[in-house]
């Protein structure tokens, strides 16, 4: 009988089998089988109820500067002695080094691997998945296992991932929503209203210059994942429901009863003016026909750093809205509508939700509706009632779910954590 799950082994072969040849695997396959092993067994244990969640380096200390600086490189620390490298000790020490800014040290000494300190790697790794336009430093060809949560391993190279184990599968790829042309598709006329207002107020420029959709849908997507980022630190989930069109009316709007409901003025479109700076600083800043995100993610003029950092807070302010029992709504500019928002238990439930398998949701498994809690639940009933719309759901263990409406059939993807 073929076996239902992979395993750490499973994983170490993949990675072996699937390593970029240009820069061999140096660490032996019986190391990586141990590293993998027990790094499996401690991502199963809690440290005063706190789930294991770390990095870990699997280098010689030797090989980085002893001069190093975070967010260039690491700055390493290195123990007097050594520990034993067991899933007791990476369980002991992962609050000390958190996920996002350190790692766990490990290499091979007398043919077993121990743990020879910290790496303080800093926050810019990040930038891809949480938001941010910094160039990603690369510091290491050496592996790098993610552990995120229960059984949910990760090999990178470079930044790279290599494999990882995902519900007991061995998979090459993580689930990002963002990269799917469903969801940018949902924004498509926003997107278009924007350039055309661009292009108005550039008409009168000396050198008119464009924006592809490209920059105007990258910059809403760093600032969501920003949120994402924000409400999983938070700890205590949230939901977010985005309504096609403008501002509602009444009490009632389309199922949304909302709690606290915000006047329609400009810092509610707050996202939108920053935007447009931000466009006209970076045609600004050219002599092209046409600007697009590399120009913007090159660009290192204060001003624009100032914006970037504009936008952030922005996403703050948006995470904070979600502490509170309720969804916070946004229309697809971006404007906040209101928070503490209930989706109506008088809105039909669907009869079936469908689980994505793929970014674009072409291979789908079914899904139970009684399966998952009552933010999920409220999520399908709004993306049924409102077809056009998207929800956002973060859970209280960190767990982040899109739910939309693909052709009458609610699906829903969760989105990997794991950068």
């Amino acid at each position: 009988m073929p076996r239902l799950h992979a395993y750490p082994p499973d994983l170490a072969q993949y990675v072996v089998d699937h390593w970029p040849t240009q820069s061999p695997l140096e660490l032996r396959r019986a190391l990586l089988d141990e590293a993998l092993s027990v790094a499996f067994q401690a991502s199963l244990t809690a440290e005063e109820a706190r789930p294991t969640r770390f990095r870990l380096l699997l280098t010689p200390v030797d090989r980085l500067p002893e001069d190093g600086v975070p967010n260039q490189g690491v700055l390493r620390l290195r123990l007097d002695e050594s520990r034993p490298f067991t899933a007791d000790e990476l369980r002991r020490l992962a609050p000390s080094t958190p996920f996002e800014t350190s790692l766990i040290g490990a290499y091979e000494e007398k043919r077993k691997l121990r743990i020879w300190g910290i790496a303080h790697s800093g926050p810019a790794w990040l930038a891809p998945t949480s938001g941010g336009r910094s160039v990603v430093p690369n510091w290491t060809y050496d592996p790098i296992i993610h552990v995120t949560g229960p059984g949910h391993l990760a090999v990178r190279c470079a930044g790279k991932l290599i494999g990882a184990l995902e519900r007991g599968l061995v998979v090459d790829a993580m689930m990002d929503v963002f990269e799917s042309e469903w969801l940018p598709a949902l924004f498509i006329r926003e997107r278009e209203l924007v350039r055309s207002e661009h292009a108005a107020r550039q008409a009168e420029a000396t050198s008119p210059t464009l924006v592809e959709h490209s920059l105007v849908g990258r910059i809403g997507q760093h600032m969501l994942r920003r949120i994402i980022q924000l409400v999983r630190g938070a700890g205590h989930g949230g939901m977010i429901l985005v309504v096609d069109g403008g501002p509602m009316t009444g009490a009632d709007m389309g199922g949304l009863r909302l709690k606290y409901r915000f006047l329609q003025d400009e810092p509610t479109h707050r996202y939108r003016t920053l935007l447009f700076q931000i466009l006209e600083r970076v045609a600004a800043a050219t002599s092209k026909a046409t600007v697009e995100w590399t120009d913007f993610a090159l660009d290192a003029s204060p001003e624009l750093e100032k914006l970037e950092r504009a936008v952030f807070e922005w996403s703050r302010v948006i995470a904070n809205l979600t502490a509170i029992d309720g969804a916070v709504v946004l229309d697809k500019r971006m404007s906040v509508l209101g928070f503490g928002a209930e989706v109506s238990a008088e809105l039909p439930a669907p009869s079936s939700v469908w689980r994505a398998l793929d970014v674009e949701g072409v291979e789908r498994e079914p899904n139970a509706v009684e399966n998952v809690g009552t933010r999920h639940r409220a999520a399908y009933r709004f993306v049924q009632a409102h077809p056009e719309g998207v929800a956002l759901v973060v859970s209280h263990d960190g767990g982040v779910s899109f739910v939309a409406n693909r052709g009458g059939e609610i699906v829903f993807w969760e989105q990997s954590v794991s950068p």
